[in-house]
């Protein structure tokens, strides 16, 4: 895995959707951990001051399903830190508040 994943997570904002993209490159990252840096970024707060994100989701069954090895379009949607976090494969997450589901 990359040794530094904060340079490896690009984060943008659309102001018209009010949602936030993020992307990675699963081959070098897992998905869990671009979540995690994605949200550290958005929130500008150091991710210790998140709740796990273990106690939202298998991190496990997450890095499977959206991993490098996924040929398919596999989406992974959840709740964490009051936001809807939608996972693909190929390295793509979106974040929105919640309110904006």
């Amino acid at each position: 895995m990359d040794p530094d994943p904060t340079e490896s997570v690009s984060v943008t904002y659309d102001s018209e959707t009010g949602e936030y993209t993020a992307t990675f490159d699963p081959d070098a990252l897992d998905a869990t951990i671009a979540v995690v840096e994605a949200t550290t970024a958005i929130r500008r707060e150091e991710p210790e001051r998140h709740v796990p994100l273990f106690e939202v989701i298998d991190p496990d069954a997450l890095d499977r399903i959206c991993g490098p090895s996924r040929n398919d379009d596999a989406v992974v949607e959840f709740s964490y830190l009051n936001h809807r976090i939608r996972v693909r494969s190929g390295g793509h997450i979106t974040v929105a508040p919640k309110d904006s589901a």
